[in-house]
């Protein structure tokens, strides 16, 4: 992923991990929601919600919801874009569609248990090599 394709913003780069977030109980949220409402818009920093002294959630104003939302889906474009991740999904679907095919386990079974004669008459050369 090209750093020049995504950017994340300040508000975004400054959110910290629940642990070290400042903290408020379920109940202080219930009775004083709009001031502590009002604390995560100004300071622009979530506030992780307990309930009974566990961590319940965090709090994060819509701003910062919306850059998260947008920064996800700018991820999915630019991954999708990627050539490289894009046929290796595309070998990795056509493998699964060839081992759920029906004998394939069977198949599995004789390359990695099979006589060796029985190999090398069912050998038949990729692209990069040529049959000897």
């Amino acid at each position: 992923m090209s750093a020049d394709k995504i950017s994340i913003s300040e508000g975004l780069l400054r959110l910290k991990p629940f642990n070290t977030l400042e903290s408020v109980s379920m109940s202080k949220l219930a009775r004083q929601g709009s001031a502590v409402l009002q604390q995560i818009v100004s300071s622009a920093q979530a506030v992780a919600v307990k309930v009974q002294g566990q961590g319940a959630m965090v709090t994060l104003s819509q701003r910062q919801y919306d850059e998260m939302v947008e920064l996800i889906h700018a991820i999915q474009l630019e991954r999708s874009s990627d050539g490289f991740t894009e046929s290796l999904s595309q070998q990795f679907d056509e493998l699964m569609i060839r081992m759920n095919q029906p004998g394939a386990p069977g198949a599995t079974q004789t390359a990695l248990f099979g006589a060796p004669d029985t190999l090398n008459k069912a050998y038949q050369p990729g692209t990069t090599e040529t049959k000897t």
